[in-house]
């Protein structure tokens, strides 16, 4: 999975193509992760078939085809879009499996160092979390307007969601990005796999690949 932070700039920069509800979308960017439910089933994984954690769009869009012109079911397309695209993006440039598809290694520097399957997750995180400071440090991240968007999480009856927790989430973010400053920032030379510039082409690439997407298996034509 990506970071939150990272899901919330990928569907506000999409929504500038789509033009609808903005807190609807981001809230229901991240909201596979908060749900209830069983994380392989909320998040559309391939599960025994392809790579572990691998997101299949095509299984969403499947199961909710009458609802795709929602902003709530939009935006939680878009997570399973960007993990997919993201996870791969690691996947295919950074790990190293067994002939069972189990990552057993990472590239770092140009070599390959084997560690146990979750230290390699652990790794594959804080890459994400150092992009999080990047974002937050920019001002890259917008806030929720109200709680509004909550109010429509019943239009997935297949998942539980608790909307107290979805208020404290809100709140949560929106303080966040209020107190965060400069002083907070990192280091950004310190990422092991790859660099902020490459995130940066990878996010934009994300958002192309989205688009294209959306355009392609639900005929919704959006500006690029």
């Amino acid at each position: 999975m990506s970071s939150h932070k990272i899901h919330l700039f990928i569907a506000k920069k999409v929504n500038d193509s789509l033009k609808i509800d903005l807190d609807s979308v981001m809230l229901w960017s991240v909201l596979p992760d908060l749900t209830e439910t069983n994380h392989m089933l909320s998040h559309f994984q391939n599960g025994k078939e392809g790579i572990e954690e691998t997101a299949n769009p095509d299984l969403f869009i499947k199961k909710y085809y009458d609802n795709l012109d929602n902003s709530i079911i939009l935006g939680y397309l878009i997570h399973i879009l960007t993990d997919k695209y993201l996870n791969e993006f690691m996947f295919n440039n950074f790990y190293i499996f067994d002939k069972d598809n189990k990552p057993i290694a990472l590239k770092i520097k140009g070599k390959n160092k084997y560690l146990k399957a979750n230290d390699i997750k652990i790794i594959k995180h804080q890459e994400f979390d150092k992009y999080d400071k990047y974002l937050l440090t920019h001002n890259y991240v917008t806030k929720f307007k109200n709680y509004d968007c909550i109010n429509k999480v019943d239009i997935l009856s297949d998942y539980q969601f608790d909307k107290e927790k979805l208020i404290k989430y809100i709140d949560k973010l929106n303080n966040e990005i209020d107190k965060f400053t400069i002083f907070n920032k990192i280091n950004f030379k310190t990422y092991k796999l790859t660099t902020r510039k490459e995130f940066d082409k990878q996010i934009e690439l994300c958002c192309k690949y989205i688009i294209n997407y959306l355009n392609e298996k639900i005929n919704k034509k959006i500006g690029q």
